[in-house]
């Protein structure tokens, strides 16, 4: 006697499941996509089920969303910014609190902050406050 089994109501509840014969005997896991960044970081890199995985769940960067980009790059540029503070170079953000200018950004260096004015046409740039 053949048995069938339907596939999407375990993939829609998003939960890992476990397969077992009729003896009960653990036989599989399925392991909806959804669930993988989760797990990811607890699974070897060089492994067979880490490398499919992966190939299963990447999504081209040019199909992201605006948020997914977000996501996936914010590793990178959390690195590159600690590399720049522990070399001594600054970090720069633009100032957004309140009534701000566009002209107007802040320099993070590893022991201070600063706000700057960076005038257009000549690139120069102002300390308007230290350490604030």
């Amino acid at each position: 006697m053949s048995k069938s089994l339907n596939l999407s109501a375990f993939a829609e509840e998003g939960k890992i499941s476990i397969f077992v014969n009729s003896s009960q005997e653990p036989m599989g896991v399925l392991i909806p996509l959804k669930q993988w960044p989760e797990i990811a970081p607890a699974i070897a890199k060089n492994c067979e089920l880490y490398r499919l995985m992966e190939q299963l769940t990447y999504k081209p960067i040019f199909e992201c969303s605006l948020q997914e980009l977000q996501d996936r790059l914010r590793p990178e540029i959390q690195r590159v910014e600690t590399e720049h503070l522990n070399a001594g170079q600054y970090n720069v953000y633009q100032y957004t609190n309140g009534d701000n200018s566009p002209k107007q950004f802040i320099r993070q260096y590893a022991d201070r902050r600063e706000l700057v004015e960076v005038d257009a046409k000549t690139g120069q740039s102002h300390i308007l406050q230290r350490k604030f």
